[in-house]
């Protein structure tokens, strides 16, 4: 709890994570006049809600620490899970044309927030050329993890899905500066499990066997990764470089 309100107090020139968040790239000035319309909200309990589907859109959310599940059901009330979302990555983009959130958020650890009120923050990025790019390149990124996602439903196996969760996390955290082949992950197996179209079962299973083969192991909220190589040639994954992706 410490370490999470610690996160909380920070401001935006001392925060760890301008690498991947918004302050990237702007002058000294630009992030005290950043700093001063963020609203640092208490920390969220696991389990509540960030936001909600059809409230409305007033503001985005900068995640500073924890991790941020975002969802809807069908009509059918069949659960999706649209994404997770770690330290440095910002929420609310989806509701940026209609005014209104369309997924839900929900905390599935203590997860603390930065809020920036939409209004406050468009004027800033008229006046802060890097500020507006930095927003475009966010809803890039959206769009671009909705079109991954979508491949890896369609174009992978189940073990090569697992793989490829599991690597995609590391490789998240890698660019946020922490450990990449042991690390803390706050998602149950039956939410990754929705995520990639498997069933709880073959998520399990599958884990079972990349532990007893000495690749990976997921016990709890600790995963430890014992074979980087093994896990991205299974994920279909170039070792080329910083920026390997999956291949086609």
């Amino acid at each position: 709890m410490k370490e999470v309100k610690s996160a909380f107090n920070v401001s935006c020139k001392n925060c760890g994570l301008q690498k991947v968040c918004f302050p990237t790239g702007l002058r000294r000035e630009d992030v005290d006049r950043l700093d001063d319309i963020v609203d640092r909200r208490s920390p969220l309990k696991k389990g509540q809600h960030l936001f909600e589907a059809s409230d409305k859109f007033s503001a985005l959310f900068a995640i500073r620490a924890g991790v941020i599940k975002l969802y809807s059901f069908t009509d059918s009330g069949e659960e999706i899970v649209h994404g997770f979302y770690l330290p440095g990555d910002v929420l609310g983009i989806d509701a940026l044309g209609s005014k209104q959130h369309q997924y839900s958020a929900v905390a599935l650890d203590t997860t603390s927030v930065c809020t920036l009120p939409f209004e406050k923050f468009t004027e800033l990025t008229e006046s802060i050329p890097n500020l507006n790019q930095q927003m475009l390149n966010a809803i890039s990124k959206e769009v671009l993890d909705g079109r991954m996602h979508s491949e890896l439903l369609i174009r992978r196996n189940a073990d090569q899905r697992v793989a490829q969760f599991v690597w995609n996390m590391s490789e998240r955290y890698r660019n946020r500066g922490y450990a990449s082949d042991e690390f803390r992950l706050s998602i149950l197996h039956r939410d990754v499990a929705v995520y990639l179209g498997l069933t709880p079962e073959t998520v399990s299973r599958i884990l079972a066997k990349f532990h007893a083969e000495n690749i990976v192991t997921w016990k709890k909220k600790e995963v430890m990764i014992h074979d980087m190589q093994r896990l991205m040639h299974i994920a279909g994954v170039h070792s080329s470089c910083d920026s390997c992706k999956a291949t086609a």
